[in-house]
């Protein structure tokens, strides 16, 4: 389990490109959206059945959101729906932003795999990357993180970082959110050690033409 010690605020610089908010949704609400996943929840969801589509040295999972499907009406559904708009709401307020429109919600797990410790050699459970460098998310904007559990080893986000040394690393904690702008954040996530990880990843984007071309599920307020 992570050792949660006290976090370096984010300076004045850093929050006009990335926030960090804790408690954001409650313990009971992270509960119900771990039994989202849980019920709905497919290995390898988002990579075609990949169930290591990044290392190995773990098993991957998810349930893609929408505000259309087989459950849609579910409770626990709809409590993740109005979740992801507040994050939306809560992203476009800190930044500023006149329009915002959610692009895509994943709920995704990640589980330690035990693996032959001579041949473990791994150093992430995702390598550094950008949300937006695939050529069919460029017009993604920015990104929210929604950790939802505890009692896993690793798994801790990184951003590259020149203020404060080699990387700025975010420690896990049920509730928290991150929420950051894609281009000046380039970040990837620690290597899990064990356990099973539970978050909510959002993409949103401030690209009007796009939006009016794709049915997307929430109005911008």
């Amino acid at each position: 389990m992570n050792t949660i010690t006290a976090e370096v605020p984010f300076s004045k610089n850093e929050l006009r490109y990335r926030l960090i908010e804790p408690n954001i949704i409650s313990s009971a609400e992270c509960a119900t959206l771990i039994s989202l996943l849980e019920k709905y929840g497919e290995v390898g969801d988002g990579y075609k059945g990949n169930a290591h589509p990044h290392t190995p040295n773990e098993t991957f999972g998810g349930y893609s959101l929408s505000g259309h499907g087989p459950h849609q009406h579910e409770p626990e559904h709809i409590l993740c729906l109005q979740v992801m708009n507040r994050i939306r709401l809560q992203t476009k307020k800190h930044f500023k932003l006149p329009f915002l429109w959610l692009d895509f919600g994943h709920l995704v797990f990640r589980e330690a795999t035990p693996v032959d410790a001579s041949a473990d050699t791994e150093e992430y459970s995702h390598p550094w990357h950008k949300d937006n460098q695939s050529a069919h998310v460029k017009h993604r904007t920015h990104t929210g993180i929604l950790y939802i559990n505890e009692g896993f080893e690793g798994g801790l986000t990184r951003f590259q970082e020149t203020e404060f040394g080699p990387f700025r690393e975010v420690t896990p904690e049920p509730g928290k959110l991150v929420t950051f702008d894609v281009d000046k954040n380039p970040h990837s996530v620690s290597k899990l050690h064990s356990g099973k990880r539970y978050v909510l990843n959002l993409w949103f984007s401030t690209r009007l033409r796009i939006y009016k071309n794709h049915r997307k599920i929430f109005r911008p307020l």
